[in-house]
């Protein structure tokens, strides 16, 4: 019995690592027009994404790594990526300074206000 709980377990797993697997980034299609700034979405380490924030042809924030731990690696899902990248930019459009924005670990507050459920 013990061997079928745990082959059903092994199985269940397997599938979710496989559900989770690496989308490799597509430079025509993985970018977003919003409010006036192009969001473009970068591969960095460990199958995560980054992205770059363009104002016409203005680089305003490249982020490879975390934008809530700040660790090299970046999140994992490419909706993440879309949502922190819409925020920041709505902050920068209400005045807020970039350094606040792009150049600090943002606050944990703000990926539950997003749903980004994995952070690390």
């Amino acid at each position: 019995m013990k061997k079928i709980v745990f082959l059903i377990y092994a199985l269940g797993l397997s599938f979710t690592v496989l559900a989770q697997q690496y989308e490799p980034v597509n430079p025509a299609k993985d970018k977003l027009d919003y409010q006036g700034y192009t969001i473009r979405l970068m591969p960095s380490r460990e199958g995560s994404y980054g992205y770059s924030i363009l104002k016409g042809k203005a680089v305003v924030a490249h982020q490879l790594h975390n934008p809530f731990s700040m660790a090299p690696v970046g999140l994992r899902r490419k909706e993440d990526v879309y949502k922190v990248a819409k925020w920041q930019i709505e902050q920068v459009q209400t005045g807020k300074s970039g350094t606040d924005i792009f150049a600090k670990p943002l606050p944990t507050s703000v990926a539950q206000t997003l749903q980004i459920k994995s952070q690390q």
